[in-house]
């Protein structure tokens, strides 16, 4: 594909340039941009660029000092170099030795898989080795098919121990006491569904209860040519797992290959009636059979067939690119239709092409799998594009469809542990958290295992982090915006006693340090500490008079004004 294309508006008009490519990302959006006369924003500002790609790939504010070192590069790299330094380097503790905590970036994304991964109380003492094999996959950039691999096919004898087998003990169907299970295929059942939805981005939970024929037609053409049966055949590459609480220490799971196989004669307590059908296992997309003289048991049949088929890639690859730009370029990203995938063969009217950008799709998706799928590679890839450096501003004449071409950058707002935990950044007053099972003290919440961890010993923080959408992992967490929210952040104790002057925190030493600051030295420090950029002349001006009426008193009001700004609660 060229490069350089000229933009052009409906009128047939030359006004500009596309931004300079930077990567393969650039060569596709721009160039549908183009075609259909899509004018796009301009580049974000290097302030904007810092705030958003520091808090996408760690989940924290750029410092003061980070803000100022890279608004003073004039360097034409300095955007690729910032991004490089918020990769982690692989550890090299000497044996025997823990390696210490190694940077926020493991802790953004070990949240986000455990939220992904529904790590929480269903786990009970699994949940610290589930978090903390996360964290370490992510910390050696373990290959992403080989971090699946593990999880779907490790046997342990105890889920306290193996932070792996977790993941299959997570998606168990217990009976009534939570303890002895009731039926085993429904366990499998469910490890079929979450995996394909996971890994694949297919849902399958409408055929698991019904076929898709005269249901899904409108809905997914290509679940509507599938049957129950091809569910239950996906779920019968679990069908000799056997999972079951190990007693004394509970709730504490074995996980190991000892069942007899799936039965769909078995009485359903989660679904409607199963039937009668030959269930052996078949792999749902390719319709491959599980070959028992290969050597391979099922589980790594199954892992095998998952991980090598290109829509894994296309599903991971897309689904990071939602959690970067905004939305997926199928969307939402475990909702792919496999039938409308591909341009060349056209669904029939009046469908369409599902992906926006489908030769994008696949040319990540090649990308990912020749870099030996490689999650830092792609966050890279994705993040040092033109594309992705776009403003949240539209152009003169954007219109909200525009949002499909990734015309302008997707603001977001904080999820709750980045507010939270940008708070505490933003006045530089932390919480000492330190609870039971974990041999650490933190300040962050997005480095505790699970929100539970504090729940009782920190409550106020936990129901404040409910209302910023923090969930118990049951349900993904949410980043819609609301009245109690708002509320929250010009009335709530916690934000209220944040601000104020105290012992070690930011206004502390900025009014009462060894040299303490001038009052416009202190605007420019809180704007920097909270939305990452200087102030305007009237910024600073408006600020430093509010300061020179009562100093202390002025100090604190910015600082909660800064806190109340719709920047601060954004990701521009």
């Amino acid at each position: 594909m060229t490069r350089a294309i000229l933009w052009l508006v409906c009128s047939g008009a030359v006004v500009a340039a596309p931004p300079p490519r930077q990567n393969l990302i650039d060569d596709y959006i721009f160039a549908k941009m183009a075609k259909d006369g899509v004018r796009p924003a301009p580049i974000t500002t290097d302030s904007e660029f810092l705030r958003r790609v520091t808090l996408d790939l760690t989940g924290r504010l750029p410092s003061p000092e980070a803000v100022r070192q890279f608004l003073a590069d004039n360097g034409a790299e300095k955007r690729n170099k910032l991004v490089d330094s918020l990769f982690p380097s692989v550890p090299t503790a000497g044996i025997g030795r823990r390696p210490s905590r190694v940077g926020p970036f493991l802790d953004r994304w070990t949240t986000f898989f455990s939220d992904l991964f529904r790590n929480n109380e269903q786990l009970s003492s699994g949940i610290n080795s589930f978090h903390d094999h996360i964290y370490k996959s992510l910390e050696l950039n373990v290959p992403y098919d080989e971090f699946v691999g593990d999880l779907i096919t490790t046997t342990a004898v105890s889920t306290w121990t193996n932070g792996a087998a977790n993941f299959v003990a997570r998606h168990r169907v217990m009976g009534g006491d939570g303890y002895s299970e009731l039926n085993h295929e429904d366990t499998c059942d469910e490890l079929a569904i979450w995996t394909t939805r996971l890994f694949l981005g297919v849902d399958t939970e409408c055929i698991s209860c019904h076929d898709g024929r005269a249901h899904l037609e409108k809905i997914n053409l290509w679940l509507a040519g599938k049957k129950r049966a091809d569910v239950w055949r996906q779920a019968a590459f679990f069908g000799k797992t056997y999972v079951a609480p190990v007693y004394g220490r509970i709730p504490e799971f074995r996980v190991k290959d000892s069942e007899k196989g799936y039965n769909s004669a078995t009485k359903s307590i989660t679904r409607l009636p199963r039937g009668k059908a030959v269930v052996d296992p078949v792999f749902l997309l390719t319709g491959e059979r599980f070959n028992a003289a290969s050597g391979e048991r099922e589980r790594e049949t199954y892992a095998r067939l998952l991980t090598s088929d290109p829509q894994f890639a296309r599903a991971t690859v897309n689904l990071f690119w939602s959690k970067l730009m905004g939305r997926g370029i199928v969307d939402p990203p475990f909702g792919f239709d496999l039938a409308r995938q591909d341009p060349a063969n056209p669904p029939p009217a009046p469908w369409t092409i599902q992906p926006s950008h489908p030769e994008l799709l696949n040319a990540l998706a090649d990308d990912f799998r020749r870099h030996g799928h490689d999650l830092r590679h792609l966050l890279r890839l994705i993040v040092t594009s033109r594309a992705y450096q776009l403003s949240a501003n539209g152009p003169p004449g954007w219109k909200p469809e525009h949002d499909h071409y990734f015309a302008r950058h997707q603001a977001r707002r904080l999820s709750a542990e980045e507010f939270w935990d940008a708070v505490s950044d933003a006045t530089g007053n932390y919480e000492k958290f330190k609870v039971k099972d974990i041999d650490r003290p933190f300040r962050y919440v997005m480095e505790a295992s699970f929100n539970q961890d504090f729940a009782a010993s920190h409550a106020p923080i936990w129901n404040l982090l409910q209302e910023w959408g923090q969930t118990d992992r049951e349900d993904p967490p949410t980043d819609r915006s609301s009245m109690v929210q708002a509320a929250s952040l010009m009335n709530h104790d916690l934000l209220l006693n944040r601000v104020k002057i105290q012992p070690g925190g930011r206004l502390e030493k900025l009014l009462r340090g060894k040299t303490p600051k001038g009052n416009g030295e202190v605007v420019d420090e809180l704007f920097l500490a909270t939305i990452s950029r200087l102030p305007t002349l009237a910024e600073k001006a408006q600020s430093v008079r509010l300061i020179e009426q009562q100093r202390d008193q002025g100090a604190e009001d910015l600082l909660w004004a800064l806190l109340n700004r719709i920047d601060f609660i954004f990701c521009p």
